[in-house]
């Protein structure tokens, strides 16, 4: 295969007029375009920008389904992701009145992870409750919380035949760090959120192990002048990447322009926190045993809490261009590079790069989804679907 486009976005910068030859699952080449020559029988695909195949490390499902309701559920999750440009993706976890049931949905959703979806590749199991802390538990039913637990961490691993990739963590909560220690032992990386920690407890999370912040803004304690809390901390430490769901209904703007300004584009990725109800008309939806209102761009239940969100990915990378004016090199390293490095799997995907695998999104000038490639494949062509 050999695809055309008019910038190819790499580490290495912008080449236009570039090309990027595959062979089998692997980038082989990445060059000018008139300076490779066309294998014979090669399928070649043409676009106006190429990017890395996005990359949502935190994400629950769309469809009107949730990544623990069944294996196929998370299949078909993943393909729809697909025509949204993600090429990877973590499947977000851990709601449930027992551990027995929160074990369930992570075994039911561990079947999917790493085979072939017929979409974007699930690589593992984002654990983002159960251990976080009621004060700041957004759309989380508070009955179902738990202290952190390595016992129940076990157990959890256990249900996923290892396939847990990370877990989040309110670090204030009693045992957390240790907590946090344990889970890094393990070779799982740790977020920090939902929580209500001081400065001081964050940055103790920190040197615990945690490397990601959840939802940066969202569900945690603020910054103040004379309690920075866990948005302070993210801006403090450069060992916190900071997740930022860029829809404009869960960060203003202005405030996600200023965590760029503060961490610069290496610092920050870009997530959706996408419910069940992703790609779903307005409505009133019964799910999950909660009543979810889909209007105006957002998930809230009946109070109005906002409840993940309605936003597709490339949504929030034309946000991040056209609100926060990020070029493309910043765009490829907020929607795939980061997180890569961030989830351990920088040395397989993540950038347009030979010898990595062939995980593309071709886009338009205005960065609409032509097409999206997964391991050297195809799986979605917005002409083939519209023919």
């Amino acid at each position: 295969m050999l695809v055309r486009a008019g910038r190819v976005v790499t580490p290495l910068g912008v080449i236009e007029r570039g090309a990027v030859l595959v062979e089998g699952e692997k980038i082989v080449a990445v060059e000018r375009a008139d300076s490779i020559v066309v294998p014979d029988g090669a399928m070649v695909l043409d676009c106006q920008v190429l990017l890395p195949g996005f990359i949502d490390m935190h994400v629950h499902g769309g469809t009107g389904r949730g990544f623990g309701e069944s294996t196929e559920a998370a299949k078909e999750i993943a393909r729809s992701m697909a025509t949204t440009g993600v090429t990877t993706c973590y499947a977000g976890l851990g709601a449930g009145a027992t551990l027995a049931t929160i074990a369930r949905t992570v075994a039911a959703a561990a079947e999917a992870v790493d085979v072939s979806t017929g979409g974007a590749h699930i690589a593992g199991i984002f654990m983002e409750g159960p251990f976080i802390n009621p004060a700041r538990k957004g759309a989380w039913n508070a009955a179902h919380l738990r202290v952190p637990s390595i016992a129940e961490l076990d157990e959890l691993v256990a249900a996923s035949h290892g396939r847990i990739r990370r877990v989040n963590v309110a670090p204030e909560l009693p045992g957390a760090l240790e907590f946090i220690r344990a889970v890094r032992e393990r070779g799982i990386v740790v977020s920090l959120g939902h929580s209500n920690a001081t400065f001081e407890e964050a940055l103790a999370g920190v040197e615990a192990g945690a490397t990601i912040t959840n939802h940066t803004y969202n569900a945690m304690s603020p910054l103040d002048h004379r309690a920075p809390g866990l948005v302070g901390a993210t801006l403090a430490r450069d060992e916190l990447l900071g997740e930022v769901i860029l829809d404009t209904v869960h960060v203003h703007p202005a405030a996600a322009a200023a965590l760029l300004r503060a961490k610069g584009t290496t610092g920050v990725a870009l997530i959706t926190d996408g419910s069940a109800l992703v790609g779903m008309p307005k409505g009133v939806y019964e799910t999950g045993g909660r009543t979810l209102t889909v209007e105006d761009g957002s998930c809230r239940l009946p109070d109005g809490t906002l409840a993940g969100s309605v936003a597709t990915f490339d949504q929030c990378v034309r946000n991040a261009a056209t609100l926060a004016a990020v070029d493309l090199s910043g765009l490829a390293a907020l929607s795939s590079g980061n997180a890569a490095r961030a989830m351990g799997i920088a040395s397989g995907t993540g950038a347009i790069t030979p010898g990595l695998f062939a995980d593309l999104v071709l886009l338009t000038g205005e960065l609409e989804v032509q097409a999206t490639i997964v391991r050297g494949a195809v799986v979605f062509n917005c002409k083939e679907r519209t023919a």
